[in-house]
């Protein structure tokens, strides 16, 4: 049993660690201290990740590398107990989401306002910083975003997943009447989809082999397609989020004239794009890489109720039995929830 310090936190903690691939393993951690300018947050929920089941599986997602012992976990909230100096004392007892992006504010991408490109910045849970599978986690004050009660702890965690389909959204260009197919119902697709109708989309039609996925789609008001070939007609923005090859490419074949492909489905290192659709529609093809400025904006519509987050939580585990969800498989597996310290 851990023994606490006299601001009441403990000693010691827990943490999931990724050590390669399928290597996962608790371990005992000296439990850290806020430094200044940051929180120290106990974590609630930790939403699992595409990427953490590549990391698992491979020991890679995309351009990250597993090398050393990692802690995975970007997509979480919790509460603060402790505040370093400089961070505000009335934060401790507060319930937040964090941004696990943190950039070199100094960086050329930052100052122009593009700080999820900034190639230097450090992210939550990536190879090179530990993220939130363990009992507690230090963050920059500037990340923590204090949410309302009626912002549940897993929809607190899917600030961050909410934040990416956002980002999709925006440079999709939705706007009043648009027409937009999004391909791939994961957790992803599900907010693009709920995001396009808020942002004014008139139609919104979303591809998706499972049937459940699809009931989801459809209650939002989507309509819904097994497979991407039963869509015969073309839109003024496709939102790919499967990052599977054969449908990045057929995707860009159901883009109107003028219109936009956007990827947010990483997949391949490579991939094949039909160029005479592209040139030919003069098609804008724009990739996605994570968000900015988001937080404040998915957390009030989440308080406001006009995004759905809870209902797409499949499972909730213990952390105690947080290795299941990469290690027993969930056929109707929309997002799975970690519930750290619950």
């Amino acid at each position: 049993m851990s023994t606490t310090t006299s601001a009441g936190t403990p000693r010691t903690m827990r943490a999931l660690v990724l050590h390669g691939p399928q290597d996962l393993r608790f371990e005992t951690r000296d439990a850290p201290v806020a430094e200044p300018g940051e929180v120290l947050v106990e974590i609630g929920s930790v939403g699992v990740c595409g990427s953490d089941k590549h990391f698992y599986l491979e020991g890679r997602a995309s351009s990250e590398i597993v090398t050393e012992p990692l802690v995975l976990g970007h997509e979480f909230g919790g509460r603060i107990v402790q505040a370093g100096s400089e961070a505000d004392a009335a934060l401790v007892g507060r319930r937040v989401s964090v941004e696990p992006l943190m950039p070199d504010p100094r960086s050329p991408e930052a100052r122009r306002g593009s700080y999820n490109l900034d190639p230097a910045q450090r992210f939550f849970g990536v190879p090179g910083t530990d993220g939130a599978l363990q009992q507690y986690l230090r963050v920059p004050v500037q990340n923590a975003f204090v949410i309302p009660d009626s912002v549940s702890d897993d929809a607190a965690a899917m600030v961050e997943t909410i934040s990416v389909s956002l980002n999709g959204i925006r440079k999709a260009g939705v706007a009043a009447g648009s027409r937009i197919l999004i391909t791939g119902g994961g957790p992803i697709g599900l907010f693009a989809a709920q995001l396009a109708f808020l942002h004014g989309a008139s139609r919104v039609v979303l591809v998706e082999p499972q049937d459940e996925r699809r009931a989801t789609a459809a209650s939002y008001g989507c309509e819904v397609a097994s497979d991407l070939a039963d869509v015969d007609e073309r839109f003024d923005a496709v939102v790919e989020c499967t990052g599977v090859g054969v449908v990045r490419h057929d995707s860009c074949l159901k883009v109107a004239p003028g219109g936009k492909a956007i990827f947010i489905g990483v997949g391949a290192q490579d991939a094949s794009i039909p160029m005479p659709a592209i040139i030919e529609r003069e098609v804008s093809v724009q990739g996605v890489m994570r968000y900015a400025f988001t937080w404040p904006t998915v957390i009030e519509a989440l308080a406001a109720g006009r995004i759905d987050a809870d209902s797409l939580v499949s499972r909730a585990l213990p952390f105690d039995r947080a290795i299941e969800a990469w290690t027993v498989p969930l056929a109707t597996e929309v997002k799975t929830m970690i519930r750290v310290n619950g």
